[in-house]
């Protein structure tokens, strides 16, 4: 009874920290604290089982064998709670099979002191052998530690099988025991690299527990006569297990921290955010607000990198604003921006590489995030690209969502900027267009009676310079006329549903009417027409003439271009054919004055300034749109989208009986 009474006070304890890190295990479940508890239950059982010793007959070699396996199966699990992949089942489990089963296996043999010395090394060789080559496997590219670690458990591992093959196993026993534990102090500061209490009583803890085997081995062989209290070797494992429990707590006061900051991030974040929102609905142009958004985003949430890629009308992108970017990332992004189009960011956007509601990871290395911007008409206005390299676990979800937020704000604010440009554009040409309607229907009166006077005069003189005179009369009127008409033809409003045109046949046209001007100015023309183009919701004639405009405006900006190219382009979008017109010239002086009737930058006498207003006003006729850019570095660029007919919108469908 004395044994158990002196060994009372530690068992207690023992009890005691078992029941801690079961309650610590229910809150905060984790593998490697499961493997904790499941290490100090055998620790309570090494110590539970050595009360009992008897020094005499079976009892006293069973209780001796459960002792030495317990307390080398905790240094195990010890020890395979450390290593980084603990919370992979399959590896925790592989590793706990390899060496705990040989190891309980060795203990048991040795214990009852049974002459099987070949199985008992290959049991040491499975201990030692396969720990080395576990740990150079666990990486691809195993660092210096592990190669270090793995040379140790082999030189330890020949040692131990020679004593075993000349029929000593206390060598073997105390090698698993020291290494075990000791390196749990090595891989224990491996896995919570920081000075601290807890980890310092942890690391330095299990080092004096390691340390523990063969000094007492030691003392036993050259001071063997010294006294010393057993429980002085066993205060290791009391800084081992008050070290846990305090990292524990530092750990959790760290997440308390790290969550109060990231909180006050999230409030800095929405405060930001909602200012810019703020601003974006009272009117701020978007375009204007880029850079202070990115800006705000990097300030304010755990990205590192911040850029909004905006969409122009002719559906190309630019960078709008960045922030965090260096001159050559800068670059490089204004010419993946170039390069993108609305269907690679659609692309982009799919379910397999979904972070959010409207958010994608792009490239784990450096937590690139797509937000797209979508407008509530569901098209595609731009995208905020984010980057962060030191976000290992990946964006914070509730910031991804203010995020989303901000974006749709911004593809709303966007749209609506864009919608109320249009809206300005239409009513201040609507204006015009009544006004020339009124002024070319008041001169079309007195021109037709210039005209039929001229006429009737140059028939009744006799004179020939007189006639001519007339006839040179005569001519500027239908020229002014001429002039009326297309006055007219931008203000007309009618219905163009009964219309249908076929595009490339009256591209054909078009082109050979110009193609001697074409050949002459050494003009290289390239069409690209989709064979499947449906027939446009247009009249011939009117369709006929916008690509005459629009051809002859090219013409005109390209004829003295060292190079001289246009680019016919035409393509059918949902049920919108899209018709591009490029050209190498200097592009347009003035895009907001461009469609402004007798607006003109060509010489006197060259142009009247109404072709790009009668393109304008047929387009609008139509249902459709057109939308003039400039390209870079040189260039420009118009895009015509015009309905197809009903009747392609809309196939009738066959009805069998």
């Amino acid at each position: 009874m004395t044994p158990f009474l002196d060994k009372l006070p530690t068992i207690l304890v023992l009890a005691v920290l078992v029941a801690i890190f079961l309650s610590l295990r229910k809150h905060a479940p984790s593998a490697r604290i499961r493997l904790w508890t499941y290490a100090w239950a055998l620790i309570f059982l090494h110590f539970f089982v050595e009360a009992f010793e008897t020094h005499q007959g079976t009892l006293e070699i069973i209780i001796e064998s459960i002792d030495i396996a317990a307390l080398e199966l905790s240094g195990v699990v010890f020890a395979t709670s450390m290593i980084s992949a603990v919370e992979i089942r399959s590896k925790r489990l592989g590793l706990l099979a390899l060496l705990g089963i040989p190891v309980v296996f060795h203990a048991v043999i040795a214990s009852f002191d049974w002459h099987i010395f070949r199985t008992m090394s290959a049991a040491l060789a499975v201990i030692f052998f396969g720990a080395a080559i576990f740990t150079l496997v666990a990486h691809a590219r195993p660092p210096r530690f592990n190669i270090f670690v793995a040379v140790v458990l082999t030189g330890v591992g020949i040692w131990a099988i020679h004593d075993q093959l000349h029929g000593s196993p206390d060598f073997a026993i105390n090698a698993i025991l020291t290494l075990s534990f000791g390196l749990c102090g090595l891989l224990f500061w491996k896995r919570y690299p920081r000075i601290s209490p807890g980890v310092i009583a942890v690391s330095g803890g299990f080092l004096a527990w390691g340390a523990v085997f063969p000094v007492g081995a030691l003392f036993d062989h050259y001071l063997p006569k010294l006294q010393m209290n057993p429980e002085l070797w066993n205060v290791p494992k009391y800084f081992v297990a008050l070290g846990m429990v305090l990292t524990l707590l530092e750990d959790k006061s760290r997440i308390i921290e790290q969550s109060s900051a990231r909180e006050h991030a999230e409030n800095l974040l929405l405060q930001r955010l909602s200012h810019i929102t703020s601003r974006l609905l009272a009117g701020k142009d978007p375009a204007a607000l880029c850079n202070e958004v990115a800006t705000a985003i990097t300030d304010a949430s755990s990205f590192t990198k911040a850029a909004l890629l905006l969409a122009a009308e002719d559906r190309s992108f630019h960078l709008a604003g960045a922030n965090g970017f260096s001159v050559e990332e800068t670059d490089k992004l204004e010419g993946r921006a170039r390069s993108l189009t609305i269907e690679q960011l659609k692309g982009l956007c799919n379910k397999d590489n979904q972070l959010g509601n409207n958010s994608y990871r792009m490239a784990l290395p450096d937590n690139e995030v797509l937000v797209p911007l979508i407008s509530w008409r569901g098209s595609y206005v731009g995208c905020l690209f984010l980057s962060s390299a030191e976000l290992e676990d990946g964006p914070d979800v509730s910031e991804m969502v203010k995020l989303e937020v901000l974006a749709s704000d911004l593809a709303v604010t966007i749209e609506n900027t864009r919608l109320h440009h249009q809206l300005v554009r239409a009513e201040k040409l609507a204006a015009l267009g009544q006004l020339v309607a009124g002024v070319a229907h008041e001169l079309n009166n007195p021109l037709t009676g210039i005209i039929g006077y001229s006429e009737l005069l140059a028939e009744e003189v006799q004179g020939e310079k007189v006639v001519k005179r007339l006839q040179k009369l005569g001519h500027e009127a239908h020229r002014m006329k001429r002039i009326v008409d297309g006055l007219l033809r931008f203000a007309r409003q009618n219905n163009p549903a009964a219309r249908a045109a076929d595009f490339e046949g009256a591209l054909r046209d078009v082109i050979q009417l110009r193609e001697y001007h074409l050949r002459k100015l050494g003009i290289s023309v390239q069409c690209h027409v989709d064979p499947k183009l449906p027939p446009i919701a247009i009249g011939e004639d009117e369709l006929k003439q916008v690509l005459l405009n629009l051809l002859n405006n090219s013409i005109d900006a390209v004829e003295d271009s060292a190079q001289r190219a246009i680019q016919i382009r035409a393509s059918i979008h949902q049920n919108t054919v899209v018709i591009q017109f490029e050209d190498s010239g200097p592009g347009f002086a003035d895009l907001n004055r461009a469609f402004d009737p007798f607006f003109t930058t060509k010489p006197v006498g060259k142009g009247t300034g109404l072709g790009l207003s009668i393109c304008y006003g047929i387009a609008q006729e139509c249902g459709g749109e057109i939308v003039l850019s400039n390209k870079q570095p040189y260039g420009a660029s118009v895009v015509l989208e015009l309905p197809v007919t009903v009747s392609a919108a809309h196939p009738a469908i066959g009805l069998s009986v």
